[in-house]
């Protein structure tokens, strides 16, 4: 099968790649950064330099390409609001568009679950979309949340969605710099008590979404379908976890969560204010809400639509860190 993956040069597209690769497809990977797109050529990979959000170019990349796995995406706490929508809106707007230009057959996109920020944490979230109101502010849940919106409006046969939530493992370059920031000489720190309850994904786990969702049956297809390992831990566990696999021993430093709350809504007004957003705060209010809210999911979905289940412990994962 030829199938496209962009955002292939990222943690979750670049797994993608060599999974597919060992299933015996003919991958080509679409990126951005050159010298991790030539890192893959090094590994025989067949690699397309091209932003999402030029049409054209995008469709040179996917010719004869019969499945696109959508993984690119502008992910950060921080960024210009343009950005954010010109590449998770307009590029998978784009996406569909070649899709339906090359006939490809089926296009997975990865969403996200900060579609939610907005909502209560009370309980897990279903799979659903949520309502316009609950629409997240944060420009790049927002921007997910349009895209998704978007996937909606197209005819469900054409699509697929997934949604994880904090996806880790090898080479993973979103969730281990954060933990790394927060681990001292002999300690660690969490804002407030660190007892929220995160919903985790193992990576290895979130590939076995993305490829049981290419042969996924027709009545699975048109809808979004979240992501995790169904093990929800607090963050103070998460932390304690992996500071075990250092020498020494790691004491929890508790910081108290309402000056931070409020450095972090100064620091993110300051630097939004600065022509071109040339700085970006150590800490923003989008951040901390990461690090202090309860946040889990609702994985039945998934597993009655893919068959899927989150086979890689938290545990098992954590074994594959660095």
């Amino acid at each position: 099968m030829n199938i496209a993956v962009t955002g292939a040069t990222g943690t979750l597209g670049k797994a993608i790649m060599f999974r597919l690769r060992e299933a015996g497809n003919s991958v080509v990977g679409i990126g951005m950064n050159q010298a991790k797109i030539s890192a893959m050529e090094e590994q025989n990979f067949v690699m397309k330099r091209c932003d999402i959000t030029k049409l054209e170019d995008l469709d040179d990349a996917v010719k004869n390409c019969e499945i696109i796995i959508h993984c690119a995406a502008y992910a950060a706490p921080f960024g210009s609001k343009k950005r954010f929508f010109q590449t998770n809106v307009e590029g998978t707007e784009n996406v569909f568009k070649v899709s339906q230009k090359n006939s490809c057959s089926r296009i997975i996109m990865v969403s996200s679950a900060s579609i939610f920020d907005r909502m209560n944490h009370d309980k897990p979230h279903t799979d659903a979309t949520p309502e316009v109101k609950f629409r997240p502010k944060h420009h790049y849940g927002a921007s997910k949340y349009d895209a998704e919106l978007f996937c909606h409006s197209q005819p469900k046969h054409q699509w697929i969605g997934l949604r994880p939530r904090a996806v880790f493992g090898p080479g993973d370059q979103t969730l281990l710099p954060r933990l790394k920031r927060l681990i001292g000489k002999n300690n660690y720190k969490t804002i407030g008590n660190g007892e929220a309850l995160i919903d985790v994904t193992c990576l290895s786990n979130f590939v076995d979404a993305v490829c049981l969702a290419i042969k996924a049956p027709e009545e699975s297809l048109g809808k979004f379908y979240n992501i995790s390992n169904g093990d929800p831990r607090t963050f103070n566990s998460i932390m304690q976890a992996y500071t075990a696999k250092s020498k020494g021993e790691y004491r929890q430093r508790k910081l108290p969560y309402l000056p931070i709350f409020l450095l972090a809504h100064f620091s993110n007004a300051i630097a939004s204010i600065i022509p071109g957003k040339p700085w970006e705060p150590t800490l923003t209010p989008y951040g901390l809400r990461q690090a202090t809210g309860s946040l889990t999911l609702d994985i039945s979905g998934a597993k009655a639509a893919l068959n899927w289940q989150p086979i890689k412990t938290f545990e098992e994962g954590m074994e594959e860190l660095e």
